[in-house]
């Protein structure tokens, strides 16, 4: 279900129609919808000791769950902390079986909506997408801009400094709230997103509020290994895709590289597109192109 509603974009340009998520926070936290999120955790993980566990009392913990999530009780416990090289070093933080399951079950329903309102040329962590997609549109862009091979053509690869780490929840968690108009759904999400705090990992950082209340005790970062944090920073930078792509006018771009004929424009880019994200989304551009 999907709502239309009247605002402006945190990047300016005028007043344009918002679509809205038309679904209810029972939604989510129905047992048809949790039950339906477990499936997807244990697939591949049933060896798993903290998933065998959970499974052992499945309905009874799943119930349980429900209950805090319909009261409004649940808290989010802490993460388990490691390393991977994929390909670079990364830091990644594993939440509880039990805290995975209500990632599943928000992503479960949130990311059909999202998914809809990003530009088409946004590849990272979307379904049936992916980096050789990725690839294949870039070709497809040089082969247009190069007009066959023929002329030579500019490519403008940007990065976002420690991406993960430079999500500012509070702009997050507003941006969110712009798309879904029930409190309590914007509060489990604030709760996931205000669970993390990289910095301060073996600190409380929650307090006792009411459901449909937006509290975030950390100003920055999200869990790299959370489901949820693959869909909310797309839904993050797909502030400034849609700026790049509808206010900027940039023709040739997927999320980080565009194209143009000629240097000096994309080294202009540069400045103006650092500062408005700066500006806005609390992040820092990089040139990669030297």
């Amino acid at each position: 279900m999907i709502r239309s509603s009247t605002g402006k974009s945190r990047w300016g340009g005028g007043s344009a129609k918002r679509i809205q998520f038309g679904h209810s926070y029972d939604t989510i936290i129905s047992v048809e919808n949790l039950l339906a999120a477990w499936k997807e955790i244990v697939r591949g993980k049933k060896g798993k000791r903290d998933v065998q566990e959970f499974q052992h009392s499945l309905m009874d913990n799943i119930l349980a769950l429900r209950m805090e999530l319909k009261e409004g009780t649940y808290k989010h416990g802490g993460y388990h902390a490691f390393k991977i090289s994929d390909p670079k070093p990364r830091d990644i933080h594993k939440a509880t079986v039990r805290d995975r399951l209500v990632h599943h079950a928000i992503y479960r329903r949130l990311y059909p909506f999202f998914d809809r309102t990003f530009i088409a040329d946004s590849y990272s962590c979307r379904k049936v997408k992916g980096t050789h997609k990725a690839m294949n549109r870039f070709r497809e862009f040089a082969y247009k801009v190069s007009k066959n091979h023929t002329k030579t053509a500019w490519v403008l690869k940007c990065d976002i400094r420690k991406f993960f780490a430079s999500i500012d929840q509070k702009i997050l968690l507003g941006i969110v709230a712009r798309h879904i108009p029930d409190a309590r759904i914007n509060a489990l999400i604030a709760e996931v997103v205000g669970s993390f705090c990289s910095h301060r990992q073996n600190a409380d950082l929650h307090t006792t509020v009411p459901i449909g209340t937006i509290v975030c005790m950390c100003k920055k970062d999200v869990p790299l290994g959370n489901l949820t944090s693959q869909l909310l920073v797309n839904v993050y930078m797909n502030e400034f895709d849609q700026f790049v792509k509808h206010t900027f006018k940039a023709k040739y771009y997927k999320r980080t590289a565009g194209l143009d004929k000629e240097s000096p424009t994309l080294q202009s880019y540069v400045g103006m597109l650092g500062h408005g994200n700066t500006q806005n989304l609390q992040s820092t551009i990089l040139n990669k192109n030297g």
